[in-house]
């Protein structure tokens, strides 16, 4: 068959059936089976464009990325994804000021020192940043070589205003300034998941970015040092989702809290998942074992099922050779080391195990972090099968990533 009939024939197909076809092409031949007609360009760029990705240092990064949209506009009715491996300062407000009808996703990663702006032209550029209709997903992190945290301003709050947004993860960024928004600035009624990692923010700007996270099931918190503000503020901060949040991931790794009283969490009657340095939920005062009762009763989500005791022991030990030299890390091989629980958390543990009948009676999990050198508190194992609680030690390297529907079968 002549090359002219073979495309005539093609072209008759059902889109969808061409769509079938042309996604075992890849990007590259795709692209140049646009080029032969209209029609093949019409069957080709909603795929083509379907996730658009970038490259840092070539034609093709941001700045390349809006050059394209501006002299191509009806591409943007196809794009559904942004993978962006940069943060032009400059490039992602203009790409962001281009509305995508169907855009579903951004994931923006960015490593080492971004470009800077002058304060005139940033507030000029959000000045023009459009509410992408149909954006659910957005991740936006920049990861300096030192960690440091990128400070935002207040004007930047817009970046992250998009009503339809369902999950948000923010990474090395510093959100202050949105302490001074509005209250009701952010409307994220409809958001599930909320990632904060490694980000510096005040107990307001905090609480702008959550007042309207209704609905909010799964949050994250890490910290490396010590937090922004006092603990025992975290638990009024997500008030706004008390009875959705389903799960709570406070990796905190400083080990001394600020006011040292404790967090409540009573007042989430659906929190199921909790993972928390045991100092920062209870404080101190859970070395005295007469404290406990009163303390799991005031400061434990009621219906917890799973409870992750995070930095119980640490993730970095300090060992000794025989010729008085200290380094941080793993002992080396031929050197050994195992640790025993601190006698503090040793109870805690059996306290929760003996008494989870009366203190949490759906407790079916207690998981310790991060055991590498810990010596295996064996004598608990027989304790918490007796009492139908699975006790386990994760190292470091473990992730653990409930899914809702497998907590509500607890």
């Amino acid at each position: 068959m002549a090359d002219a009939d073979g495309h005539t024939y093609f072209f008759k197909l059902p889109l969808e059936i061409q769509w079938w076809i042309l996604r075992y092409l890849g990007p590259r031949d795709q692209a140049s089976f646009l080029q032969i007609c209209r029609g093949a360009r019409e069957a080709v760029e909603p795929l083509l464009y379907h996730r658009v990705y970038t490259k840092v240092g070539t034609y093709n990064d941001t700045a390349g990325l809006v050059d394209f949209l501006r002299r191509r506009p009806h591409v943007a009715s196809f794009v559904h994804t942004f993978v962006l491996d940069e943060f032009h300062p400059v490039a992602y407000r203009q790409l962001m000021a281009i509305e995508f009808p169907n855009l579903e996703s951004i994931i923006m990663q960015h490593d080492g020192e971004p470009l800077g702006i002058s304060d005139e032209k940033r507030l000029s550029l959000n000045q023009f940043v459009k509410e992408q209709p149909k954006l659910t997903n957005l991740t936006f992190s920049i990861e300096r070589d030192d960690f440091s945290a990128v400070k935002l301003h207040e004007d930047d709050a817009i970046l992250f205003r998009h009503k339809k947004l369902r999950r948000i993860r923010m990474s090395f960024i510093d959100f202050s300034a949105f302490s001074h928004l509005d209250v009701d600035y952010f409307r994220h009624s409809e958001l599930r998941i909320l990632f904060i990692e490694l980000c510096w923010y005040t107990h307001e700007a905090l609480g702008r970015l959550m007042s309207s996270m209704s609905a909010l099931q799964n949050l994250q918190i890490s910290h490396n040092g010590q937090l922004p503000f006092s603990e025992k503020l975290y638990p009024s901060v997500m008030a706004p989702a008390q009875e959705s949040l389903r799960i709570l991931d406070l990796t905190w790794r400083w080990k001394v809290p600020l006011d040292d009283q404790g967090m409540d969490f009573t007042r989430f009657p659906n929190l199921h998942f909790l993972r928390v340095p045991p100092v920062f939920l209870l404080g101190s005062a859970y070395m005295d074992d007469m404290a406990l009762p009163e303390l799991i009763r005031t400061r434990f989500p009621p219906n917890l099922k799973m409870l992750l005791l995070e930095n119980i022991v640490p993730r970095s030990i300090r060992v000794m050779n025989e010729r008085g030299v200290v380094f941080p890390g793993y002992p080396p091989p031929g050197y050994t080391l195992e640790l025993t629980l601190m006698p503090r958390d040793y109870q805690l543990i059996r306290f929760l195990i003996t008494e989870k009948q009366t203190v949490l009676p759906r407790l079916k999990y207690v998981l310790m972090y991060y055991m590498e050198f810990m010596q295996d508190p064996s004598d608990l194992y027989p304790l918490a099968k007796e009492n139908g609680v699975t006790l386990g030690p994760l190292l470091s390297t473990d992730y653990v990533n409930p899914l809702l529907d497998w907590l509500d079968e607890l």
